[in-house]
């Protein structure tokens, strides 16, 4: 992987995705191949069990108890995008198409940089999924740059827009 700080494992449950270090199961599963699927050419798949992802990013697939089948799935929002500085959800961004957070700049390995925001209407990034594939990524919420986003004084600085320019310049 070329970014070190996501996460190997994928886990996706009620169509929200989380990258996850490690994956215990206490529940039997079966396999479902892909082979026209260009990301993937097969899953594993559980069927009626609950997902757990503890502090230290371990998710845990077991069995729903009596208590549990009147949890609701969790409501699907807007999501947290991570992009490349200049790619074309960036330039989308900049040409004010969708509404958004404020942008945040991330290094991460190897010198590389990115920009993080949040699309604020469920709607928009439906679009922007179909309109703009592979030019971005949408975070899940126990990514160490989903979280650090949020903190104050984190490693992650803030970016602004320039009135007079209309760039995106540090502060």
């Amino acid at each position: 992987m070329a970014d070190p700080t996501i996460p190997m494992w994928v886990v996706k449950a009620h169509g929200v995705t989380f990258y996850v270090n490690h994956v215990t199961s206490e529940m039997p599963w079966s396999t479902k191949e892909t082979p026209d699927n260009d990301k993937t050419k097969g899953s594993i798949k559980f069927k009626k069990c609950k997902l757990t992802i503890d502090s230290e990013n371990n998710a845990t697939i077991a069995k729903l108890g009596i208590t549990d089948a009147w949890l609701k799935p969790p409501r699907r929002q807007a999501g947290r995008i991570i992009m490349s500085w200049g790619g074309r959800m960036w330039d989308a961004l900049k040409a004010g198409e969708f509404e958004h957070s404020k942008i945040k700049e991330v290094t991460g390995a190897c010198s590389s940089s990115w920009a993080i925001c949040d699309l604020l209407d469920e709607h928009e990034l439906t679009l922007a999924l179909l309109k703009y594939p592979n030019s971005f990524r949408i975070l899940a919420p126990n990514e160490i740059y989903y979280q650090a986003y949020d903190e104050k004084g984190s490693w992650i600085e803030e970016l602004w827009e320039a009135e007079d320019e209309g760039d995106y310049e540090l502060e």
